[in-house]
């Protein structure tokens, strides 16, 4: 499962030199990164502390928020007896939100104090509470989240079922079960349609791996299920995943490729908007509310902001204590950002304040941080100044290759009051 494969890499559990399956662009930001991190990496083999440092500081200009930088900043430091700037590149990984556990790195003992330690327990804290809005015990791993405030329904996609099915106040029913093998990963509601995303995963009951499926976007009647239209790209394999219901225009991520594609006025054939060679994992995306920007999260390297009049592309730098790393889900709430952060346990809600250009990130607020009223959070949506989301989707009851390994938690759908 990428998501799983994605966390490793940021926390630093896989090796710094193994990449994801996208073909990166040696000169953008991902591809400069990767490359000074390689390096340091290898003067560390050959005991090159000086080279080491070099390439991890710069490795950090470009990504300041990544927490494997960071922590072998802090090693390097401590091999070199610089015991005040370990400190303090420790000191960086904790304020920027992130748990360490000193089980892991006991080396660390020698300069970790009760203000570390004080920010680290913070940083696991229980923060915000929710109101669970729907719970299911059924072993669906709850994925696309829409809502139709006019007849007051959700739509939510089942991974694991292959099925989309209408919750309301009579209760819940299955609107369409897709062939065996594909489920739907992206939903929401344009036009008084259903989009959706499907995609084939050995994560969907009946997946038949010798069976080659293509990913499509499929507009459903939201009143009996029926597919009204398919869209496809055959000038590649894709693997869709979430999408984005703009103004004007209708925006998926691939997954297999590490694009962004556009469909314009919501017809005619699929466009690339951000090619392949610049993000490894991109996921979610808003519009800014003047349809002039596009924001777009990497799970790996970060926010972009995207100009939808030029195409150019900028990598948003995070303020000083935070991170924008982990970002699976993000949605505009004013001029402001409500994003879901996973990948470092616990899972979070931010509140991201924009610039009014959404040029800068000014700072980051968490709304919500909690392993106990979140298991893998996934979609979610804006109603008024409540955001709706999967809380609980149940990916966690799976391993890295899709199998089932506990039995999972009820799939939980809750609100979250985001204060004006």
């Amino acid at each position: 499962m990428k998501r799983i494969f994605v966390t490793l890499l940021m926390t630093g559990a896989l090796a710094a030199g193994q990449a994801g399956a996208q073909t990166v662009d040696a000169a953008s930001d991902l591809g400069k990164f990767r490359d000074y991190r390689d390096a340091g990496m290898k003067a560390m083999d050959h005991n090159d502390s000086n080279a080491a440092m070099a390439n991890f500081m710069k490795a950090g200009e470009i990504i300041p928020d990544s927490p494997s930088i960071l922590l072998l900043k802090v090693q390097v430091a401590q091999k070199q007896g610089k015991l005040k700037d370990a400190r303090a590149f420790l000191s960086e990984y904790v304020h920027r939100g992130y748990v360490l556990d000193l089980k892991k790195y006991a080396d660390f003992r020698q300069f970790w104090d009760d203000a570390l330690e004080a920010r680290n327990r913070q940083n696991r804290s229980e923060t915000g509470e929710v109101r669970v809005v729907s719970s299911s015990p059924d072993f669906a791993i709850t994925e696309g989240l829409a809502y139709a405030p006019e007849t007051t329904q959700f739509f939510v996609s089942g991974v694991r079922t292959g099925t989309v099915t209408v919750l309301s106040t009579q209760g819940a029913r299955d609107l369409i079960h897709f062939r065996p093998g594909v489920a739907a990963y992206g939903l929401g509601l344009h036009d008084g349609k259903l989009w959706a995303t499907t995609a084939a995963s050995p994560q969907t009951l009946k997946f038949d791996p010798k069976t080659a499926i293509p990913s499509k976007i499929v507009v459903i009647d939201p009143a009996n299920g029926q597919v009204v239209q398919t869209i496809t790209d055959p000038s590649k394999s894709r693997k869709f995943g979430h999408l984005l219901l703009g103004a004007e225009d209708l925006y998926v991520a691939d997954s297999e490729h590490g694009e962004i594609l556009r469909l314009n006025t919501y017809q005619g054939a699929l466009q690339t908007l951000i090619p392949e060679g610049y993000m490894d994992t991109p996921d979610a995306m808003a519009e800014r509310q003047d349809g002039k920007a596009l924001m777009v999260a990497d799970y790996i390297s970060g926010l972009y902001r995207v100009d939808l009049a030029t195409g150019e592309m900028k990598h948003i730098m995070p303020p000083a204590e935070a991170s924008l790393l982990g970002i699976s889900f993000m949605t505009r709430y004013g001029n402001d950002l409500v994003a879901i952060q996973t990948g470092f346990n616990p899972d979070k809600v931010l509140r991201l304040h924009m610039s009014d250009d959404w040029s800068e990130v000014k700072s980051v607020d968490v709304v919500l941080r909690s392993d106990t009223q979140m298991g893998q959070p996934t979609q979610g949506i804006m109603d008024g100044d409540v955001f709706v989301f999967v809380a609980k989707s149940q990916w966690d009851a799976l391993d890295g290759q899709g199998n089932a390994t506990k039995t999972p938690q009820n799939a939980v759908i809750a609100a979250l009051k985001i204060n004006p």
